[in-house]
């Protein structure tokens, strides 16, 4: 048993005084007449009497309620043996000598018993104090509790009494709420990420399945009345859009194993500035180093993700910044710490989000297109958070967070060779 459970077992202030305290009290008595006894021509016998009493309220202090009774009759018969003429007998005609004896007594009764009173008052408002500090205790460690099994083993460091059963019962129903709460938020999200998931592919495919119709149409009206550089021009816009619904395709097929967790992380420690490289060396045609701005401190800390996948976020929302963005404005790329994570924002100069996606945002994640989608899952999966922001002096910014870790120690490495993109 710990402790913490002791104050249950000494708080019976009703248990029988052990017969060593009797004996003590009675010890107490006789030690105080062999002190007094040679000093009788020189105390007067109040002061003897003041002896006596207070020995009994030692006894009654040290020993308690029933000892100092012993206590007070002993030192009575003693002092009356000792004391009172004729000395050593207890007998005394003197109705003066009686009448002391009998005040004695009383006055060492009621001094023992007061005392014992106090004392045992005391204790138990200690003792109380003790049980209410081991509750507050228990009570703090049973909030913090996240799971049942946490709770049943503090419950083992405690004794079981109504007021702690009380209190575990209150953390499991906690608990248990707590848990549908879980279920109900994961159902929730659920259903937003499939109405997320099919306002998306509305958009996304409305676009593509429209011009694949407009063209096949136009072909097969058009037939040999078309020229050969138009129709290879026409097949050429078939071919990007089909290779366009193949990409969807493949990023619904990722976001159906994202939402499943079917998809493992195969997370390393990487640096920041050599994924965006990679994905910018990518994006190259679309987007050339004389329109990006990277602003990643040289001593940015290593973090610990999929460089796959968090390269495919870099290069869709690069990719989506350079389609929606003049091309003689920049696009920057920020890198800070902010408390426990990493923050990276993709910024352009553009027209901004349009004022419906911000309603939005207040709801859920901002998202826009099944590429957005999909950044948003595999950030997740990460442990980390998406977020659409309009700046006030025009253009947009998107957020994403990872938590930062303790990377290892690696010897430096000669830097790679990226493009001169600004710092």
């Amino acid at each position: 048993m710990s402790n913490d459970s002791l104050w249950f077992s000494r708080l019976n202030l009703d248990n029988p005084y052990g017969i060593e305290s009797y004996v003590l009290a009675i010890l107490l008595a006789i030690l105080v007449s062999v002190v007094s006894y040679p000093l009788v021509n020189v105390l007067d016998i109040a002061n003897i009497i003041m002896l006596f009493l207070l020995e009994v309220f030692l006894c009654a202090l040290w020993l308690g309620q029933g000892p100092s009774l012993v206590a007070a009759l002993a030192s009575v018969l003693l002092f009356d043996f000792f004391f009172v003429p004729p000395q050593f007998a207890l007998l005394t005609t003197s109705v003066e000598h009686i009448v002391t004896l009998i005040v004695m007594l009383l006055i060492a009764l009621l001094t023992g018993q007061i005392t014992a009173t106090l004392l045992a008052k005391n204790q138990a408002l200690h003792l109380s104090e003790e049980l209410t500090n081991s509750l507050y205790r228990m009570a703090r460690e049973l909030a913090g509790a996240v799971d049942k099994p946490q709770v049943e083993t503090i419950a083992e460091h405690y004794p079981h009494n109504p007021v702690t059963e009380s209190l575990l019962e209150i953390a499991r129903e906690r608990l248990h709420y707590a848990d549908i709460a879980q279920v109900n938020r994961l159902q929730v999200e659920s259903e937003r990420l499939r109405a997320s998931i099919l306002s998306s592919l509305s958009h996304d495919l409305r676009t593509p399945l429209t011009a694949l119709v407009g063209l096949t149409e136009t072909l097969k009206a058009g037939g040999k009345q078309l020229s050969q550089p138009v129709q290879q021009e026409m097949l050429e816009a078939v071919h990007e859009q089909s290779v366009h619904l193949a990409d969807m395709v493949t990023n619904l097929l990722d976001l159906a194993r994202l939402s499943a967790g079917k998809l493992s992380l195969r997370t390393e420690w990487h640096s920041m500035l050599e994924v965006v490289g990679s994905a910018l060396r990518l994006l190259n045609s679309l987007l050339p180093p004389e329109r990006v701005q990277i602003n990643i401190p040289a001593n940015f800390p290593l973090l610990l993700f999929d460089a796959v996948l968090i390269e495919r976020v870099v290069g869709n929302l690069l990719e989506n910044a350079a389609k929606h963005t003049p091309t003689n404005t920049l696009i920057s790329i920020h890198a800070r710490i902010v408390e426990d994570h990493a923050e990276i924002c993709i910024a352009d100069h553009g027209a901004g989000f349009p004022p419906q996606m911000l309603l939005a945002a207040e709801a859920r994640p901002p998202t826009t297109g099944l590429g957005l989608v999909i950044c948003e899952a595999i950030i997740k999966a990460h442990q980390g958070n998406l977020h659409l922001e309009q700046h006030a002096s025009g253009g947009a910014c998107i957020r994403f967070t990872l938590p930062l870790g303790i990377p290892p120690v690696l010897e430096n490495d000669p830097e790679e060779e990226f493009p001169d993109y600004g710092q």
